[in-house]
This record gives structure tokens, C-alpha cells and sequence, in this order.
């Protein structure tokens, strides 16, 4: 079907409506017409004058031109990277520093200087999924640049709460992230291979709860129905429970995590699998210790670290 002529439009000779419709118009003829000119010639002159005398006084500068940006759906400030660096102590010949695991746990970790851990800096890493949904594990992990990484990179799609945001993935089929905020750390979940809900991210970003240790790291807890990942918990043969990664990127990668009754012949790691780079795993003390770089480097690591559990 044909659209209806809007109000004004031509629409079958007839403009308007009722009585009073408009059937024709003409031109007034004779004496009256350059009458008419003239009045229409006085009543555009008096906006032009107005118009003239509304200029700014002359040596005032112009005002500046106006000028069109977008505004950000969200910013943030600049923050220090999303890594830490612990206090190292010394005790013969070898660097100590304490670490705290994600689940709230701690180890006194000593190494040779020339290994350099506390200088790699230091990020944690779980697992988590909502109970009843084995098939949706998700894996939180510390983006090196922290927020202001994820905001350069993907776009932002919402606000999950006060401290959890949804952004689009970098990649076409990366999916989305839920990005936490915890002081001064910030924690992505990607929502891959199987998207959540909403309501399920709700739950997600409602339910993960993190705090700051007085040393920097940071404890995540979790009320029902989310489920973290125990130390030493295996999911579809993936290491789920806390982590912490020193180092990555183009630098070498260590994992350090608590596993009880450690066997590392049944450990899989994929973060460090996955980087097609020499890499070795060892149990040593009830810990799960991997490294991954040039073999070199992932040797001396294997042979110098040793950790002790704090009591």
C-alpha cells in the first residue's frame, strides 16, 4: 500500500481538511500586489538589523568555535600496571619475598638473585563457575595493563554493578569479558567457549568478592551460588584452584599454586603449555612450580626456587 500524503503534501488536488479546505491560490492582481512587496521587504530587514547589531563590540576577541568530540562511555584514571612487585629480603646469598595465593593461603619463596622473581612482578590467577554449571568454568586472570588496557582495546557494553563492567572481546570470536575492579587490581573473566546469561553474569558480578592484603596481593572469596576453584581441584583435567604468575608476555612465565598431594605427571597447565616455548613442571613441598622461556632460564628456575609453606 501507497503512504498517506503528510499534512501540506499533495494528495488528491486538495490541501487540509473540513470547511476550510484550500482548493487554489493565486497572486492578488492590481495596486495591491507592490503594496504587499514592499511590507514583506520591511518585515525581513528588521531580523537582518537585529542580526547586525547583536555582533560582539568591536576589540573583543570572536568567541571560540565550537568544536565536537566523543564523549567516552567510560574512563579511567592512570593507574600503576596491574602487577606487583614484593618487598625482597635477603638471607644467605639468596632474595625472599612472601606471596598470598588468591584463596588466602601463603609461602615464603627463596631463589637466586640472578632469577629475579619479585622483578618479574606477580599477578593472581582462579577459577570459578556457578554451581550446578560445570560447563560454564571460567578462569579470572590480571591483564599486565589493568583497566586501561581492556578500555584501549575492546568497547564497552554496560555496567554489571558497582565494581563490574561488560566489554566486547578484541577478537571476532573471542566473545565478552566481565571486567572486576578490586582497588587497585583489575580481574577479567572471558566468556568463552559457551556465553552466559545476563543472569548469569549477574550472579557472577553479585557474588565475587575481593580484598587487599597489607603486602598488596589480593583474596577473592565467593558467595553461593559461585564456586572457587580448591587448591589442587581438577576440572576436565585443568588445574582450577588459585594461581600466581610472575613474569609473561615476551618475558619468561612462572606459575606457582598449592597442590596438595602434588603429582605433576597429572598437572596440566595450559598457560604455560600453550606459549610454544621450552617449559618444565615440578612438585616441590606440596606446591606445583612451572616455567616457561628459554630452556636456560626454566632450568635454573626449576632447580633454584624452593618454597616453604607458611604454617
Amino acid at each position: 500500500m501507497g503512504e498517506s500524503p503528510l499534512p501540506g503534501e499533495a494528495g488528491g488536488g486538495v490541501v487540509g481538511g473540513g470547511r476550510y479546505d484550500i482548493i487554489e491560490a493565486q497572486e492578488p492582481r492590481g495596486p495591491r500586489r507592490w503594496i504587499g512587496a514592499a511590507i514583506l521587504a520591511a518585515l525581513l530587514a528588521v531580523p537582518v538589523v537585529g542580526m547586525v547589531a547583536s555582533r560582539e563590540p568591536a576589540g573583543l576577541p570572536p568567541p571560540p568555535a565550537p568544536t565536537s568530540a566523543p564523549a567516552p562511555s567510560v574512563t579511567f584514571d592512570e593507574r600503576s600496571p596491574n602487577i606487583l612487585h614484593p618487598e625482597v629480603r635477603r638471607r644467605d646469598g639468596r632474595e625472599i619475598i612472601d606471596v598470598v595465593f588468591p584463596d588466602g593461603s601463603g609461602a615464603e619463596v627463596d631463589y637466586p638473585p640472578d632469577l629475579r622473581l619479585a622483578a618479574l612482578g606477580v599477578r593472581p590467577a582462579h577459577t570459578g563457575w556457578l554451581d550446578g554449571y560445570h560447563n560454564l568454568v571460567r578462569r579470572l586472570t590480571a591483564p599486565s595493563g589493568g583497566a586501561a588496557e581492556i578500555a584501549r582495546e575492546r568497547p564497552m557494553l554496560r555496567t554489571m554493578g558497582r565494581r563490574v563492567t561488560l566489554w566486547k572481546a578484541s577478537g571476532r570470536d573471542d566473545g565478552q569479558l566481565l571486567l572486576f575492579d578490586f582497588g587497585p587490581w583489575s580481574l577479567t573473566l572471558s566468556d568463552v567457549p559457551t556465553p552466559m546469561t545476563f543472569e548469569q553474569r549477574m550472579l557472577w558480578a553479585e557474588s565475587l568478592r575481593g580484598r587487599v592484603t597489607e603486602d598488596g596481593y589480593l583474596v577473592l572469596s565467593a558467595k553461593p551460588p559461585l564456586v572457587l576453584g580448591r587448591p589442587g581441584q581438577a576440572l576436565r583435567g585443568e588445574q582450577a584452584g588459585p594461581q600466581l604468575w610472575f613474569g609473561g608476555g615476551r618475558e619468561a612465565l612462572v606459575v606457582l599454586m598449592p597442590v596438595p598431594g602434588c603429582d605433576a605427571g597429572q598437572i596440566r597447565l595450559p598457560v604455560i603449555e600453550e606459549r610454544r616455548r621450552y617449559y618444565y613442571g615440578v612438585c616441590r613441598n606440596g606446591f606445583y612450580l612451572a616455567a616457561s622461556g628459554t630452556e636456560a632460564y626454566v632450568r635454573r628456575i626449576i632447580n633454584g626456587v624452593r618454597i616453604t609453606p607458611e604454617p
